[in-house]
């Protein structure tokens, strides 16, 4: 591949990321008044992504069901639920569409402050 081409598809990528990430965070904001633009808004980032042959960024992926690949939005289409163990603890989502559950999500607890 020449050195040309391959920095085309970087730009293409680097386009795409932005438009994806543009695309989930207005899903986000606009989901409790419009639903169906929503999840419109993150069936288009799916395909822009596949087209782009980009990953979505892991803070908006645990956001699309695996089964019926539709966007999650908390309380309205997922059920979100904390799992805690010794070690660490996880969310877990639900998709209310269709059911599937499985998605899960680390959770990082912020560094305990010393007291001196």
């Amino acid at each position: 591949m020449s050195l040309k081409r391959r920095r085309e598809q970087n730009k293409i990528k680097k386009i795409a990321l932005e438009r994806i990430t543009i695309l989930l965070t207005r899903a986000d904001a606009i989901y409790k008044t419009d639903q169906e633009l929503a999840l419109r808004y993150g069936q288009l980032a799916r395909k822009i992504a596949m087209k782009a042959r980009v990953k979505i960024p892991p803070k908006w992926r645990v956001r699309f069901c695996r089964n019926c690949k539709s966007f999650l939005y908390p309380g309205i289409t997922a059920r979100v639920r904390l799992k805690k163990s010794s070690t660490h603890s996880r969310l877990l989502y639900t998709c209310l569409l269709c059911n599937e559950r499985g998605k899960r999500a680390k959770v990082i607890k912020p560094p305990s402050e010393k007291k001196t």
